[in-house]
């Protein structure tokens, strides 16, 4: 299944919903809404549903900001965006339920500035009117399943693999009802630890898509009394846990990211903006205090501002696949591996489309790319080289972020107040709880 329509074979097999929800993946990537009977939706779809501003920015652990812009005031509405749905089966006592991923509107109908999914519409929307560029792009998640009774196996092994066939089986079920699906859910390098891999979308799609598979295996999960978390750090002694976003640029049907193991004149201009302001964009990509805890060097994280073809030391790599008779390489892609499950799907694509559009407005130079781990180099060869050291934690990069005015270029003033007010919020959490962040927070996201 190629496309991301709703199947309503599958969607029967769940059973009837008697429950629905529309939602939306907040600043902290938290899937919140209203739920309502089902008989109510299609009510729900024409008219949207009230939701409070300030909603928004609950952090994972459930606080709200001080000092943030909204305070009790205000009315937004939550709109079906598409109508994107899928159906989580009935378990027990549990009915089946519709999940509708909706837009945050004004009370007019307007985008409402501080939606995450509004901003990634209208950073697509910018890329084909200023460039008659679109992207296509797939998120590779990692993600821990605690409560397994299966023992810790070997990575990447069958018998890893197998200890969640139960629970991917169900996920490709429910995301059926959406009429998508994963490519991979397989067992990686930590213990009891996975990775799924979703197919090449448009950036909206790729971005719900995110969302669903997210919603779909913690429901699959806490089905059989564990718990999936795709917290970025869980366990200070294991692995981290990354999120990695797969890119392409397409001029209607024509491939324009790469031609043979080349990147064209235009995705090395889009690439050289993403690096130019990838200090930037780690805030909004790396957007927990968490998240910091698991960016060390030659772990294969990419915690250097550079690029290489294949390089997974590399914060972005070049990945060049079998090109077509005429040269072209529709398979290429850029992939973009600073982030993680603490991060909107929708604003982590749509700060990367501003970036890259910022160096093509700029006609920006591609530096050189790099082929070993920078953190073999010693720091005289990276600084000859501009690699640079990227910021070490949340709140250093926050202050980055602020400085440097691009939210407000990108998102607008009202967003840039709301997403610092959050991410400030996070950074004083982590330092409340202490040693406790780190396990509250695994247990939300």
């Amino acid at each position: 299944m190629t496309g991301f329509e709703n199947d309503i074979t599958a969607t029967a097999s769940q059973g009837a919903p008697r429950i629905a929800m529309l939602g939306n993946a907040d600043l902290s990537g938290v899937f919140r809404g209203r739920s309502l009977p089902v008989e109510r939706f299609e009510e729900a779809v024409r008219t949207g549903l009230p939701w409070v501003p300030a909603n928004i920015l609950l952090s994972p652990l459930n606080t709200i900001p001080p000092g943030n812009p909204f305070g009790p005031v205000g009315e937004t509405r939550l709109r079906a965006g598409g109508a994107r749905t899928m159906v989580l089966p009935a378990r027990g006592e549990r009915p089946a339920a519709l999940l509708c991923l909706a837009d945050i509107c004004t009370t007019e109908d307007t985008p409402w500035p501080v939606c995450p999914r509004g901003q990634l519409k209208r950073a697509i929307a910018d890329l084909e009117e200023r460039y008659g560029l679109r992207l296509e792009a797939g998120f590779e998640h990692e993600l821990y399943i605690t409560g397994l009774q299966e023992r810790p196996t070997p990575a990447f092994s069958l018998a890893g693999t197998r200890a969640v066939s139960g629970i991917a089986e169900e996920v490709q079920a429910m995301l059926r009802t959406a009429g998508t699906r994963l490519d991979q859910f397989a067992a990686e390098f930590g213990a009891h630890q996975f990775e799924i891999a979703a197919p090449v979308l448009g950036a909206l799609e790729a971005a719900d898509h995110a969302v669903l598979a997210r919603e779909a295996i913690r429901d699959a999960a806490r089905a059989r009394a564990t718990h999936a978390s795709f917290a970025p750090k869980p366990f200070a002694d294991g692995p981290g846990s990354g999120v990695h976003i797969h890119m392409s640029l397409w001029q209607g049907d024509t491939p324009a990211t790469a031609a043979g193991d080349q990147l064209s004149e235009r995705a090395s201009a889009f690439l050289a903006g993403i690096l130019a302001h990838l200090p930037a964009l780690i805030g909004l990509t790396l957007a927990s205090a968490n998240s910091f805890e698991r960016l060390l060097p030659s772990n294969w994280v990419g915690i250097y501002r550079c690029w290489g073809a294949r390089n997974r030391e590399a914060a972005v790599r070049f990945c060049p696949r079998s090109q077509r008779a005429d040269g072209l390489n529709p398979g290429a892609s850029l992939e973009y591996r600073l982030a993680d499950g603490s991060a909107s799907p929708h604003l982590a694509l749509a700060a990367l489309i501003r970036a890259g559009m910022a160096g093509l407005e700029a006609g920006l130079t591609l530096p050189q790319g790099v082929e070993c781990d920078p953190s073999d180099l010693s720091a005289s060869e990276r600084a000859a080289r501009g690699i640079d050291d990227l910021p070490s934690d949340l709140g250093l990069c926050l202050d980055g972020l602020e400085a440097s005015g691009v939210l407000e270029a990108w998102f607008g003033a009202l967003f840039t107040a709301a997403f610092l007010s959050v991410r400030r919020n996070d950074v004083a959490d982590a330092a409340r709880l202490g040693e406790a962040y780190r396990a509250a927070f695994s247990a939300t996201i």
